[in-house]
């Protein structure tokens, strides 16, 4: 992993180690989204919770 990053990406980017594996993860989000990355989440979670119900 010698690479050398892009700055204006570096901060949406993280690392992750599974096992003897590193990976590299970029995100990007839209900046006229309707809700924020956490309600996104919330709806997500309590969605699924609905389903579980069932």
């Amino acid at each position: 992993m010698g690479q050398v990053m892009n700055p204006k990406t570096e901060s949406n980017t993280f690392t992750k180690r599974i096992g003897q594996t590193t990976y590299v993860v970029r995100f990007h989000y839209s900046d006229d989204a309707r809700e924020t990355m956490q309600e996104k989440i919330n709806r997500m979670l309590a969605t699924e919770v609905r389903r579980q119900k069932v």
